[in-house]
């Protein structure tokens, strides 16, 4: 299992190589704390109905997230695929059919409308009655917003793909980028408000391939490398930070993150009745299902809003009747 790694670092995909680590560091203590530790851990023993019941329970055990139990399991399906063209094990039909693979999105993760309003007003671009805020921001809590308020004008672009354009991606008002995640390319026109944020974000080294100072430093970063890489992982870290310290010094009550921006532009956009279909094709999803997870959540909100619309109107034919009962006993 661990050449799946190495192949997938060979790659230069150092974001899928550390789950699928993340995904056999767990396994192998599984394997020898409560499996079989004097056993050698095979391909054959490891693809197993007993075996990955287990792992799951475990995983569960240890009180993780669904989302991450579900991430693991998937993690080792694709490995088990990839032994079974390889012909290192053999078909079982229905090995993964009872176990959890998918996605918890009972978690709203998307700004209201109002906040992200006020987001984009503390950028240079929009800034008008919250000239005085604006100026009371430290730098560092400046620049983050408009990495953030980028990330919603491009259409919902996944950080990853914000720190990693180049400076050729950017023609003509027009941005072209491969999606760091599902490989797909996608053109986006830029809004003219970010255009004003994009040349202050601007990263002005002639010898720099990026088109923003996100991944600046002393040092030169090849793209696609494990410097590349690592070095994105520091920034986005420290970026969360802000956001968080951000989200404090305006006083709202959910904090946020990078991805928050990308959720929020694709449930303003459903809340529009743009077709789930389109959105998808906006953010660059893999497929139709992935939106409908990051929906869901105001799927279900809509539908609240729907049964108290419902218990009003009953409650009211109900109070109706109380009073014409109340009207016939009097006379």
């Amino acid at each position: 299992m661990l050449s799946v790694v190495e192949n997938l670092e060979s790659e230069c995909r150092f974001g899928t190589a550390h789950v699928y680590r993340s995904t056999l560091r767990s396994f192998t203590l599984y394997w020898y704390s409560y499996q079989k530790p004097c056993i050698p851990m095979k391909l054959r023993s490891v693809f197993t109905s007993p075996v990955l019941r287990g792992f799951e329970q475990y995983l569960k055990g240890r009180q993780l997230s669904m989302n991450t139990v579900s991430t693991y399991i998937r993690m080792l399906r694709a490995m088990y695929h990839r032994a079974l063209l390889a012909k290192k094990v053999p078909y079982l039909p229905g090995l993964f059919d009872h176990l959890y693979t998918g996605v918890c999105s009972d978690v709203k993760r998307a700004l209201p409308s109002d906040d992200m309003a006020r987001l984009l007003s503390l950028t240079s671009t929009f800034i008008l009655g919250e000239a005085t805020l604006f100026s009371s921001l430290s730098n560092k809590l400046r620049e983050a917003n408009n990495w953030f308020s980028l990330l919603f004008l491009l259409r919902g672009m996944p950080f990853a793909d914000l720190a990693r354009l180049r400076k050729c991606d950017y023609r003509n008002g027009v941005i072209s980028y491969t999606r760091q995640k599902t490989r797909r390319l996608l053109v986006v026109s830029v809004p003219k408000e970010a255009e004003t944020l994009l040349r202050d974000c601007a990263d002005r080294n002639p010898k720099s391939p990026y088109l923003l100072s996100i991944l600046g430093g002393n040092e030169p970063l090849e793209p696609g490398s494990r410097k590349e890489y690592q070095r994105y992982q520091q920034v986005l870290r420290s970026f969360n930070y802000r956001l968080s310290q951000l989200s404090q010094v305006l006083g709202m009550r959910c904090k946020f993150s990078s991805y928050t921006a990308r959720h929020t532009w694709a449930t303003l956009a459903f809340h529009d009745k743009c077709p789930v279909g389109m959105i998808s094709n906006a953010l660059g999803h893999s497929s139709v299902k992935v939106t409908e997870t990051y929906l869901k959540p105001f799927e279900l909100e809509e539908l609240d809003r729907v049964n108290r619309k419902i218990i009003s109107y009953v409650s009211r034919k109900t109070e109706g009747r109380k009073n014409q009962r109340k009207m016939v006993l009097k006379y």
